[in-house]
């Protein structure tokens, strides 16, 4: 990745960065805080732990292919990664093409893109695993209304669902599906046809993201479990919040705010910033455990002020990232011959 470029991705978010501290506000932020005390200190701490298992899920699927790159390297691109993640407005999608610009030099531009579609698979998959054990934990423990048993059916229908549509690709690929569903639409045969002149790199990382799960299934799983850990570990950031304050709740009831409010800020994906997603997921959350709408609010508002930080941290690893080459859109990096 070139100098100008990193300059740009630096420059953007530092923009972006300013601008959602400032919108926030800094007197919000110290007086949450201080309201949390050296609990804050904790909960920064729960999100290395996070990170680091997220890098070495990545890593898992890079090293059999990738042996010159290491741990920590992959422990910064995905610290930076998900930084540029929380900076983008819309998608979170950021800083995808950002990690296969930042390996393409090492490892060729398809390894690095099938690395990098696997990895968010498996990261997929194992948020789909975490919403059903949050839903086994509001069927065993809260009182279920009607309403709220048929929502959490058709939750849990839809979930296994997309569980088995996930497995499916890791089994079959992507691409060579998409352009077979595109083929037999006539509206979309344009797009199909777009896709086509890229065929030949699409279907080499169709065949690397295939090889996962085919060839490499050991991998795949400790993959997917190291990813459903980095769940679980996060769980501890709303029990820290929740103590702070003086509300003694169980590790269990944790990890349920924690998949209920994610699975209602990947709902809403497509609002920007998740502005006011995060708390109103809480809001609805904390409210089914009986919790009062403050809390729920509270505790959306401390998980900004950590965002905020590992933000920074982020932008701060990119600044000082290796120099490497060229720039471009992830589709004009797949359009690249790379190596295979």
């Amino acid at each position: 990745m070139s100098t100008r470029t990193k300059i740009v991705f630096l420059f953007l978010g530092l923009g972006v960065f300013t601008y959602l501290v400032l919108d926030f506000g800094i007197p919000n932020i110290i007086l949450n805080v201080q309201r949390t005390g050296w609990w804050f200190g904790a909960i920064i701490a729960v999100w290395m732990f996070v990170y680091l298992c997220n890098a070495l899920a990545w890593y898992l699927i890079l090293r059999d292919h990738s042996p010159d790159v290491s741990f920590w390297s992959v422990c910064g691109l995905t610290i930076t990664g998900f930084a540029i993640n929380y900076v983008t407005p819309f998608l979170n999608l950021g800083g995808e093409p950002y990690r296969v610009m930042a390996l393409r030099e090492r490892i060729g531009v398809h390894r690095a893109a099938s690395s990098v579609i696997s990895y968010n698979m498996v990261r997929m998959l194992s948020h789909l695993f975490f919403w059903l054990a949050g839903i086994a934990f509001a069927v065993l423990t809260l009182r279920i209304t009607p309403a709220f048993g048929t929502l959490l059916a058709v939750t849990t229908g839809v979930v296994l669902l997309l569980i088995w549509f996930f497995f499916s690709r890791h089994k079959k690929g992507i691409f060579k599906s998409l352009m077979n569903v595109l083929g037999s639409w006539s509206l979309f045969v344009p797009l199909k046809r777009k896709i086509e002149r890229r065929q030949t790199a699409l279907l080499t990382i169709d065949r690397q993201i295939k090889q996962l799960y085919n060839e490499q299934r050991w991998t795949f799983y400790r993959a997917l479990g190291l990813e459903f850990l980095s769940r679980v570990i996060a769980s501890w950031e709303f029990y820290f919040i929740l103590y702070a304050i003086g509300q003694n709740i169980t590790f269990a009831e944790a990890i349920y705010i924690n998949a209920g409010s994610s699975l209602i800020l990947n709902l809403l994906f497509f609002v920007p910033f998740e502005a006011g997603v995060r708390e109103g997921g809480l809001y609805l959350t904390a409210g089914t455990m009986g919790f009062a709408p403050p809390y729920g609010i509270y505790i959306g508002l401390i998980n900004r002020v950590r965002e905020f930080f590992w933000i920074l941290v982020g932008l701060i690893l990119l600044g000082f990232s290796g120099r490497q080459r060229e720039r471009s859109t992830l589709l004009d990096i797949i359009e690249a011959r790379g190596d295979s």
